[in-house]
């Protein structure tokens, strides 16, 4: 079954498509990045088939609870994907999920002088597809935190559903009695331009 960022070959009856596979947030298309650098979409219906011309291959690290720094108080990103926890990537010209402690500290190293940071993945997906078992799935992470002692959570989250989640926490987290605030970007946290830091 071809995954996103493979290079695929979709056959219609009229003719033969290559490129990378990309997200598509509705099962009846599908999109792929042609070498000219532009997106194109295919209905699903009308694809003979598929076949996968290349594997894309990325490196999962083992996310765990990182020993916390004396005298600093512990805060908790929780990252579900979005703009925000990203950058460019320049083999699918999309953005890629950026998480862990170090990437994050080698974006905004006064971090380090403030806080015990720790990170990790819950999701990495594009918030318009967030669903009620999603945030039952977030609520439960974010009581692992403050059970591990966190004083405050982070949640990077895609803009275009962040206030829904934003909605639906605060019913399920009602008497959690440390902040959770939710954050999103317009352009990853790469970018000269940038929104994330700020935000």
């Amino acid at each position: 079954m071809p995954q996103t960022g493979d290079i695929v070959k979709v056959v219609t009856k009229d003719k033969t498509y290559e490129g990378i596979l990309m997200p598509s947030i509705t099962e009846d298309a599908i999109v792929i990045k042609l070498s000219n650098g532009y997106n194109f979409g295919i209905k699903s219906s009308e694809a003979a088939k598929i076949t996968v011309v290349k594997k894309h291959t990325s490196i999962v690290k083992k996310q765990q609870h990182e020993k916390p720094e004396t005298g600093k108080p512990i805060v908790s990103i929780l990252h579900t994907g979005g703009t925000i926890a990203s950058k460019v990537s320049y083999e699918t010209g999309g953005v890629v999920a950026q998480f862990t402690p170090e990437e994050l500290i080698a974006q905004f190293p006064e971090l380090e002088k403030h806080v015990s940071l720790h990170s990790r993945l819950v999701a990495n997906m594009m918030s318009e597809n967030m669903r009620f078992a999603h945030y039952n799935i977030l609520a439960k992470e974010i009581i692992a935190e403050w059970k591990h002692g966190a004083k405050g959570i982070i949640i990077t989250h895609g803009t275009d559903t962040l206030a829904l989640t934003a909605a639906a926490l605060s019913f399920a987290l009602e008497n959690l009695n440390i902040p959770v605030i939710l954050v999103g970007a317009q352009r990853s946290s790469d970018r000269g331009s940038t929104d994330a830091k700020l935000n």
